[in-house]
């Protein structure tokens, strides 16, 4: 009865074969839901196993002497990463993707799968901390030559190219200041001068933007951030076609780059609701955005998504939507200890790094010790980051309005 029984559930989905074949012609919607499953191998269980291993057993010597099997060891993969990876280089239209045990990790997978040394990079100035801190340190050990550019002066970005330059990096819009590039017009450069690029996409997620679409090469997220959703792993996945998923593969086999089995399955979990997640995030981020716009103390308030955003018509141009992170600046009169009783008397908003998740967030950032231009913009006043989750509209702004009340009772005592 029990073999009678698969065997019909196996007839059932190997009926369904066209649809995982065809899953590019569906909306990220439902590749979410569907993308990463095969129950026709797993007896008819559509969420996949989690396999935890190092060892993977050979049927005999010959075999395991010719290493040809899909799967030979642990770290180099299992179903359980591989449905992972198929459902993000589905969400992406790409051939493949690698993962990395953090974002920070994907990031550097994605610039050393690519650079050598005496290679030249151009790097955005609102590239993220982590990301600075990386190539101002490491690749002069590495003798990688870099420069900073102002992504909103493209004409100069031009003029930074060198005989060795070989990338230019990309991060739109920026971690801090949501300066929006025009992406485009970037990859034209590159392709006039034979460049890769690189973009850290994670802000934006592959639903409200696809880098691949416009001719980038290499693409990097964070899944710490939405994919997994629920602020509880670290990891993060590259994206890449043809040869710049062949270079991806290798480093992440030579530097021994593994993920943690249970990490996959929380995220693979995470990713079925990615979609309402970040539109529940997205729409309160614009609500709050606008919610702040009329508080005296806020100078401005830094959204793509927002018309008097320096770089809103390209936003518009290019991508679907705007996740759940932004920031505001506060006015030149407004003191540090002003925004700590501020942040301090939020009950919802936490204050923490990170964002992505179903809870909202606060955070204070020195822009100034993260820039290296003077061209590039930083606040004069206070700076606060922002992130909006899942919870109520109406109980954000609340609670937003009883710290600016604390606020305010400050200034006038």
């Amino acid at each position: 009865m029990v073999r009678n029984d698969l065997s019909n559930l196996n007839f059932f989905y190997s009926e369904k074969k066209e649809m995982k074949k065809n899953l590019n012609k569906f909306k990220n919607e439902t590749i979410t839901s569907h993308s990463g499953k095969n129950p026709k191998e797993n007896y008819g269980i559509p969420a996949p196993p989690l396999y935890r291993t190092s060892t993977i057993l050979s049927p005999n010597m010959k075999t395991y002497r010719n290493k040809n099997r899909k799967y030979t060891y642990g770290r180099n993969g299992t179903p359980t990463s591989e449905s992972l990876t198929h459902s993000i280089a589905s969400l992406y239209k790409a051939d493949g993707c690698v993962l990395a045990p953090s974002g920070m990790a994907a990031i550097t997978t994605g610039l050393m799968s690519i650079l050598k040394s005496k290679d030249h990079i151009l790097i955005p100035d609102s590239v993220y901390g982590s990301t600075r801190r990386f190539v101002k340190e490491e690749f002069p050990r590495l003798d990688i030559q870099f420069e900073f550019y102002n992504s909103r002066d493209l004409k100069h970005l031009e003029s930074l190219i060198k005989d060795n330059t070989s990338a230019i990096y990309l991060e739109s819009p920026g971690t801090y200041t949501f300066e929006i590039i025009d992406i485009q017009k970037v990859v034209n450069i590159c392709k006039k001068y034979n460049l890769k690029t690189l973009i850290d996409n994670t802000w934006a997620t592959a639903l409200y933007f696809n880098p691949l679409e416009f001719g980038v090469d290499i693409v990097i997220e964070a899944i710490t951030k939405y994919i997994s959703g629920h602020s509880d792993i670290m990891m993060g996945a590259v994206v890449g076609n043809n040869d710049n998923l062949i270079e991806l593969e290798r480093w992440t086999k030579n530097s021994g780059t593994y993920v943690s089995p249970d990490d996959v399955y929380l995220s693979l979990r995470g990713l079925r609701t990615l979609p309402i997640r970040l539109r529940q995030s997205s729409d309160n981020s614009l609500a709050i955005a606008q919610f702040l716009e009329n508080k005296d103390e806020v100078k401005k308030v830094i959204h793509p998504a927002l018309p008097q955003h320096p770089d809103h018509k390209i936003w518009k141009k290019d991508f679907k939507g705007a996740s759940g992170l932004f920031a505001i600046e506060f006015q030149d009169s407004i003191t540090e200890e002003c925004v700590d009783i501020l942040a301090n008397s939020c009950e919802i908003f936490g204050i923490g790094a990170s964002w992505g998740g179903y809870s909202s967030l606060l955070s204070t950032m020195n822009i100034a010790e993260n820039r290296n231009l003077n061209s590039s913009y930083i606040p004069s006043g206070q700076y606060l980051r922002i992130y909006t989750g899942s919870e109520h509209i109406q109980d954000l702004k609340n609670d937003l309005d009883l710290g600016f009340q604390k606020l305010r009772d400050f200034i006038q005592s």
